[in-house]
């Protein structure tokens, strides 16, 4: 097996449905506190004149009865609604949050709306809700007083708990500023700082940053566009599932796996051929010069090549292998229960006679 296969099949292929799925109670994300670093800032104000159309006016009670058990194909169910817009301009949605927040780790504050939130999970939301990552750039670190944000990640931390803390940094000259280092060594402090990760700033032109005091995430970006393994999170808005972010919030895009009867093996072949399609899109894209990024960058759009040229997949499969999906994870023992049967090799459906792989490689 050659490297980009190797990469595909153990890092990337089923494990963005192994552990986090990133729910929204929007048909089409949105937020409104208008952080600087916000790559998908542009994304926001291009979806607004049809954001309104992809608001529920009320939650369908069906549908919320199918999300109880699509969540319990994922570890962790975080969401990053903008629960301060919502509080003031969608009451029934933030009330919502507020009655099902046992179920949620949050993801949704960086700079602006750590401020703009943590006042609601202290003060509106119980202490069973959890946060699942805060993100700060340190330049806006530099800018705000670093003691009241210390002070109200304690008093957080202490209540509901924090995983850990993502930074975006502008280039290696952030590493030296003091509020940089001060939150740094709070994470330290607080046993959380193994988890801590980092990314450079998406808009403008990508820059390659050393390696600093957290891991960086390996990506691309051009002027606010993210070129990622698709390898991290599912994004299921309402009932309209999408692989990344950027694709969640365009009122134009189109959903690779829309819920009214949530069926497994529909939703991982359609996640696997929307993850494909993507790659190969990226790959068409900076292959004619459409997509420029440092050297660095490279290797990056050769593994998204090879992936949409090499990979095959079977919407008839019935047999995923060990190597995909094992039972470490709940999409395993979920689809146990429907009906799969476990062997040394995978998991194998109920009455297969000639065995179909959810993906073959083409070449190689």
């Amino acid at each position: 097996m050659n490297e980009y296969a190797n990469r595909f099949f153990s890092t990337d292929a089923l494990s963005n449905v192994k552990n986090e799925i990133i729910f929204s109670l929007l048909q089409r994300y949105n937020c409104f506190a208008g952080c600087k670093v916000c790559y998908t800032q542009q994304d926001f104000k291009d979806a607004l004149p049809n954001f309104d159309k992809f608001v529920p006016r009320k939650i369908d009670p069906e549908l919320e009865e199918q999300w109880k058990d699509i969540f319990q194909y994922f570890y962790c169910i975080s969401s990053i609604d903008d629960i301060f817009w919502m509080k003031h301009n969608q009451k029934h949605l933030y009330e919502w949050y507020q009655k099902n927040d046992h179920l949620f780790q949050w993801g949704n504050m960086t700079d602006n709306n750590f401020i703009r939130s943590q006042p609601l999970f202290v003060n509106e939301f119980s202490t069973d809700t959890t946060i699942y990552e805060i993100t700060f750039s340190p330049r806006w670190l530099e800018q705000i007083d670093i003691n009241d944000v210390e002070k109200k990640l304690n008093v957080l931390f202490d209540r509901n708990g924090i995983n850990k803390i993502k930074f975006i940094f502008d280039d290696e000259t952030d590493y030296k500023l003091p509020n940089f280092k001060r939150i740094l060594d709070w994470t330290y402090d607080k046993g959380i700082s193994k988890f801590n990760s980092s990314h450079h700033n998406f808009l403008g032109e990508m820059k390659i940053l050393k390696e600093g005091d957290v891991n960086l995430y390996e990506c691309a970006s051009q002027n606010g566009e993210l070129f990622n393994p698709l390898n991290q999170s599912d994004y299921l808005q309402y009932n309209f599932f999408f692989n990344t972010l950027q694709q969640a919030i365009d009122t134009s895009s189109i959903p690779y796996y829309t819920v009214k009867k949530f069926v497994a093996e529909d939703h991982l072949s359609n996640m696997l051929t929307g993850k494909i399609l993507k790659y190969k899109s990226w790959a068409h894209r900076y292959n004619t010069g459409d997509i420029v990024v440092p050297e660095e960058g490279n290797n990056l759009f050769k593994y998204f090549d090879w992936v949409s040229n090499n990979i095959k997949v079977n919407k008839n499969f019935n047999f995923i292998p060990i190597n995909l999906l094992d039972a470490r994870y709940r999409y395993y023992h979920k689809l146990k229960e429907t009906g799969w049967q476990v062997t040394d090799y995978g998991l194998l459906k109920n009455n297969t006679t000639k065995i179909v792989p959810i993906i073959e490689v083409n070449n190689g």
